[in-house]
């Protein structure tokens, strides 16, 4: 992979410009220092290798050279997006989940708020960094790491959450450039839909569990949460079911989903 060989693959989409690193701490890093200098709406950062990747609730891993597909894509909302740019989270979970059923015929879910899954196994996180001016969101940058090859999990002892790679579900060899292309693709095309019932709709059809019992792990120790998720409001909020029969509604913030 190299930056003439990324710009062509993405000649026929809507990025104005690209970034490519051999290796970098981290692609959400890099697109926020890009952001702050002035980077347009739709420049994008792409790195082989990832030595301090970020991701939600301070978690940090390491992305082996030519293993995953690893890039950050910064957005300058629009007035009428602005108001809804908690969703780009979502925007970019529903992005990969599609790009992986109609591309790579793979029956793929999101977990909420942003991870995908594979055969109930984590294939790809999401993490959404904003830079604020007031309370109206400057620069939203979202980072998207998908597995590719099996060099890009964890030895089965750090896993938080079961995991898998593309390679291993579709059976072959993939070339991160057709990932790439592919999800980049999937979201542009959603993003008109952002903060309309029609995203909301089809984040909740992809949503994983639904029906079933599940644990909101809160952070820093806080009180777990059990009951049957029930699927989105028209926020985004997952609505769960508590055992005594109250509905609740539980937006992002510093939670995680586990089967119960």
């Amino acid at each position: 992979m190299d930056i003439a060989q990324i710009e062509k693959r993405l000649s026929g989409l809507t990025i104005p410009q690209v970034r490519y690193l051999q290796s970098t701490a981290s692609t959400n890093a890099d697109a926020l220092t890009w952001a702050e200098a002035g980077a347009p709406d739709g420049a994008l950062v792409v790195a082989d290798e990832q030595t301090a990747g970020r991701g939600r609730l301070n978690r940090h891993w390491v992305t082996r050279a030519g293993a995953a597909l690893a890039f950050s894509l910064v957005l300058r909302p629009s007035a009428d997006e602005s108001p809804h740019a908690a969703l780009f989270s979502a925007l970019g979970g529903l992005a990969v989940q599609s790009a992986l059923a109609q591309d790579f015929g793979l029956q793929a879910q999101v977990k909420w708020p942003n991870d995908v899954l594979v055969g109930g196994r984590k294939v790809c996180g999401v993490l959404v960094e904003s830079i604020w001016t007031g309370e109206v969101p400057a620069c939203v940058v979202v980072g998207i790491g998908i597995n590719i090859t099996p060099d890009a999990l964890p030895p089965s002892e750090q896993l938080l959450f079961p995991a898998t790679c593309l390679e291993a579900e579709t059976g072959h060899t993939l070339d991160r450039l057709d990932v790439l292309a592919s999800v980049l693709q999937q979201f542009f095309a959603w993003r008109p839909q952002l903060g309309s019932a029609q995203l909301i709709h089809a984040w909740q059809e992809r949503l994983a569990y639904r029906g079933e019992s599940v644990r909101l792990d809160a952070a820093m120790g806080g009180q777990a949460t059990v009951g049957v998720l029930l699927g989105l409001n028209s926020a985004g909020d997952l609505r769960l079911r508590l055992a005594d029969g109250t509905e609740i509604a539980v937006n992002a913030g510093e939670l995680s989903l586990r089967l119960n």
